[in-house]
């Protein structure tokens, strides 16, 4: 099988993990390029990838490329030559990627929590002009907890309530928000602040981000969680159309903080009014808008590499006539891999878009082209990748890689 060439748009926190993953776990099968506008972000990528070229014996092969993604020509020339483009850009920038991408037969794939930006990537499909894999919203949460939850709900004959839970967490906090910057600031203060798609009462209705809160202890420590946008991804679709739900369901996404955090961003948000997205300047030229929220995060808000990943699904429904009740969970904490720490949100993102794309080239997606769920990928298949090892396994991933 020739190797196939994969464009990584973002040198961030995780897009640089991407890189670096599916290099680790590819076996040699990828050559990545990986490009950013900022030049300190692809230095640090590829001082990364460097060390693990000589850590690895399998081939690395790798280029880094300062394209300004804002730039619809630089991204498309940036395109050119691929056949797969895995975009880690902040959601701001997403949007008209895919369509670039499909235009010029490179297969799409995304980790973003926008639900507009999916719904205009599933807008390709819809009008019949897909020619490659349309694959938005595979990362974590959305991504594989979607994998997770469907194969939770399939193992019912009607479900009644299904709840997704997941929190990127610091292992020790320490702040009042009880909360590192570990993921995009632009995608958390995003997911807080846009309609969440739930199911209620057998209805499938939009709800304010940061209601449906909920106390609960899991693994002897005590959390809250609360509705965000995005994380159900094209479940609940999904779960109608194969009439899995029964009347009166109720399925729903919600992220796992430590308690009092949902308090005090309901505050900045809601109280403040920084929920909005580009505000007005006042008299002294300031706008107090989620923009300027998201640069105090990333400005005053510590970054950790002792993180921790909680997933947590519950379901209930009926089986052989009987009410039943089932659980997953997993819990990924920060793993050292070949000589650097991973933060357990950028291995779990990571390994969730980078599964997708080798289930792709190995051709175990469901289609080769046109718009593809995440939910549409059995748990047990992408468990059986090596990327599947970061959720059931971390700490057996390097052995496993050295070892082929």
């Amino acid at each position: 099988m020739p190797v196939s060439n994969v464009l990584v748009l973002g040198a961030g926190k995780v897009g640089k993990s991407v890189a670096e993953l599916l290099l680790m776990c590819g076996e040699g099968a990828y050559r990545v390029t990986i490009a950013d506008r900022e030049q300190r972000s692809l230095d640090e990528a590829t001082a990364n990838l460097a060390a693990l070229k000589a850590r690895v014996k399998h081939p690395v092969e790798f280029a880094s490329r300062r394209v300004d993604v804002s730039d619809p020509a630089a991204v498309r020339e940036a395109l050119r030559g691929m056949q797969y483009v895995v975009c880690m850009l902040p959601f701001n920038f997403v949007q008209g990627i895919a369509e670039a991408a499909n235009e010029l037969g490179v297969h799409y794939f995304d980790v973003t929590e926008d639900v507009a930006t999916t719904d205009a990537v599933r807008a390709i499909a819809q009008s019949g002009r897909a020619k490659v894999a349309l694959v938005p919203q595979c990362g974590l949460a959305p991504g594989y907890i979607a994998v997770a939850a469907y194969d939770v709900a399939r193992q019912f004959d009607a479900v009644h309530n299904l709840t997704l839970r997941v929190g990127a967490l610091p292992q020790y906090p320490t702040n009042q928000l009880k909360y590192n910057v570990t993921w995009s600031a632009a995608g958390v203060i995003n997911e807080y602040c846009e309609p969440c798609n739930v199911m209620l009462d057998g209805q499938a209705v939009k709800v304010p981000a940061l209601e449906g809160l909920e106390r609960f202890s899991f693994m002897g420590v005590e959390y809250e969680a609360f509705y965000t946008s995005g994380g159900v991804g094209s479940l609940i679709e999904t779960l109608q159309q194969q009439k899995r739900l029964a009347p009166g369901a109720n399925v729903a996404y919600k992220t796992i903080r430590y308690p009092g955090h949902r308090d005090l961003m309901k505050c900045l948000l809601n109280d403040l009014g920084l929920s909005v997205e580009h505000a007005q300047p006042n008299a002294k030229g300031q706008r107090f808008d989620r923009w300027m929220l998201i640069d105090l995060f990333d400005h005053a808000l510590a970054r950790t590499l002792q993180d921790v990943v909680v997933i947590f699904i519950n379901a209930v429904g009926v089986k052989d006539g009987r009410l039943w009740q089932v659980n997953f969970e997993r819990t990924v904490r920060a793993t050292s891999l070949f000589g650097r720490v991973w933060p357990a949100i950028e291995l779990t993102t990571a390994a969730g878009v980078c599964g997708f794309v080798d289930l792709h080239r190995r051709g175990q997606l469901p289609r080769a082209t046109g718009f593809i769920g995440q939910e549409e990928v059995p748990l047990a298949t992408f468990a059986a990748t090596s990327f599947g090892r970061a959720f059931d396994a971390p700490d057996t991933l390097e052995a496993a890689v050295r070892g082929g």
